[in-house]
């Protein structure tokens, strides 16, 4: 029999009165069945609901997970495929995917990636703090690197070449990148003086490279960027950074841009001056309220990560966003720091006004220990996305920097 319920809500809709819905229903057996098994059906229906509302956050973590994962699996199964295909049986390929893997999927999956031959690359801004890095583990890895800057220094290694080049200079720059199956652009500028803006820097010399590269052939273009970069923000370094960005992929199109977040190490300007700070001053003045989050990556992590983009031998994704294990607000990090180096820092909040204005003091100097630009990062979240892949992705577990400030503090004793 229909329930009373169902029926005033026919009739409601329908017009019938109940006498004609009764009649109805007794004409129509199977849809009278049909209605009554719904109506039984109705409690597991309202059960699937709730657990469907409990299993979509775990749906979500679930493909977060597999955007991770998914790359390994299918190198996995393509190798398993190759194996198979000259004359392998499945157990063998397993038994050989097993062997390369020693116990380590991210990195036996990595090297299988890696076989794009690099037998020549140019990195542009390969003296400074990330572009040394970039060509020590370039000429690691068996490749000829010609390092090209401005002011070109001593050549280490007998796979390294140092050449001078003007990056404003598109003649200049062709030179540097001929016969080059690789290009790394690891130019960047802090502190804008004369000529050199952020915008000559960023976005025009970016351009140039990537338009000369992809001129003479050159296989893989990687551009450096930063996390933060926004074509659209206010701030003239921020808003280069992105428009250097897209200037890069309009010339290059198929070139990679990597997002690393602050970096760390042991010579660096960051972890090593908030570590001189802390231990000198008897209060130290923090960004604004202290709750800007930022993810430091190490800086061998990142330049490690760059020479492998460089050589995978499938199209790499067009953007990597490179950053650390840990997300810190600010005050986290200076009392992380702290903590490890065996200090009891007192914490005073300054306004960003006053670090603006202190930081164009600053600039005056030859090496400015603050810059303007360094003081308008610190008022955004420079965290990786959900969304882009990153370390994991190459097959590298980051650094943490707790682990680096460690080995630091134990070197210096």
């Amino acid at each position: 029999m229909l329930n009373q319920w169902l029926i005033d809500l026919i009739g409601h809709v329908s017009g019938f009165s109940e006498t004609q819905l009764r009649q109805i229903e007794k004409s129509l057996p199977a849809s009278r069945a049909l209605i009554d098994l719904v109506y039984r059906a109705k409690p597991m229906i309202e059960q699937a609901q709730k657990l469907y509302a409990e299993a979509e956050p775990l749906i979500h973590e679930a493909m977060k997970e597999l955007q991770t994962v998914g790359p390994a699996a299918q190198i996995l199964l393509d190798v398993i495929g190759h194996h198979v295909s000259k004359g392998g049986s499945p157990a063998e390929a397993a038994e050989t995917v097993r062997t390369a893997l020693n116990g380590s999927l991210e990195s036996g999956a990595q090297d299988r990636q890696i076989d794009l031959q690099m037998g020549r690359v140019t990195v542009f801004g390969g003296t400074g703090f990330i572009g040394r890095r970039i060509v020590r583990y370039l000429s690691d890895s068996g490749a000829t690197v010609r390092v090209a800057s401005r002011h070109p220094g001593q050549a280490e290694g007998a796979h390294v070449e140092q050449i001078a080049v003007d990056a404003n200079d598109e003649h200049s720059v062709e030179d540097a990148v001929a016969g080059a199956d690789g290009v790394v652009n690891a130019i960047g500028l802090y502190v804008e003086h004369g000529s050199s803006t952020f915008h000559s820097v960023h976005v025009e010399a970016a351009a140039r490279i990537a338009s000369v590269a992809r001129r003479v052939g050159t296989k893989r273009l990687v551009h450096l960027s930063g996390i933060g970069a926004d074509a659209t923000s206010p701030s003239p370094y921020i808003r280069s950074r992105g428009e250097g960005e897209a200037a890069v992929r309009a010339a290059f199109p198929g070139s990679v841009i990597i997002r690393p977040a602050v970096m760390f190490a042991s010579d660096d300007s960051f972890l090593t001056t908030i570590l001189r700070l802390l231990r000198r001053l008897p209060a130290y003045p923090i960004f604004g309220d202290g709750r800007t989050k930022l993810q430091p990556a190490y800086a061998d992590d990142v330049a490690v990560a760059i020479a492998q983009v460089l050589r995978l031998s499938k199209k790499p994704y067009p953007v990597y966003e490179l950053a650390g294990p840990r997300v810190y607000s600010y005050e986290e990090l200076l009392r992380t720091v702290a903590r490890i180096a065996g200090l009891r820092p007192v914490l005073m909040r300054t306004p960003f006004a006053l670090w603006d204005a202190l930081a164009g003091v600053a600039e005056i100097l030859p090496h400015p220990p603050l810059t303007r630009n360094q003081v308008e990062l610190m008022q955004i979240d420079t965290t990786a996305s959900d969304n882009l892949p990153g370390f994991r992705v190459l097959g590298i577990s980051p650094r943490s920097l707790e682990e680096e400030l460690e080995a630091m503090l134990k070197q210096s004793k």
